[in-house]
């Protein structure tokens, strides 16, 4: 009972102060900052495309298949997507990911590539002496 009670009178003071100095930040009033500074993909640059691996994606995505970009704004609490730009693949990588190419519009890292129920992740560009 004795080290229960100083267990308690011990942690007590942390679990207080790390309450007490919690912070609330604002979220940004015109979109997220880190996307304004990030490097946009234009038509022609090669990128990488992350996927879940499951039987969705290797029965349903093909090479040369035409995937829609969305970008998703979740600026004002409401998940906002628009169509941004167009990717094609270009060839699997491993398991996890594919090699595609900008066909249209614009493309930044985080977007999301999209083709009937199958998503991926847009995760960077590629330069030539970059593998994954």
């Amino acid at each position: 009972m004795k080290k229960i009670l100083f267990l308690l009178l011990f942690l007590a003071p942390f679990a207080i102060s790390t309450t007490l100095h919690a912070v609330a930040y604002p979220f940004p009033e015109n979109g997220q900052v880190y996307q304004n500074d990030e490097a946009v993909m234009k038509v022609g640059t090669k990128l990488y495309l992350f996927h879940s691996g499951t039987e969705d994606v290797k029965n349903g995505i093909h090479v040369n298949d035409s995937l829609t970009v969305y970008r998703v704004h979740p600026a004002d609490l409401s998940v906002e997507t628009r169509e941004v730009g167009k990717v094609r693949v270009l060839t699997p990588l491993g398991d996890y990911y594919f090699d595609g190419e900008v066909i249209g519009g614009e493309v930044k890292a985080g977007d999301l590539a999209k083709k009937g129920t199958v998503a991926f992740y847009i995760i960077s560009f590629r330069n030539n002496g970059h593998q994954l």
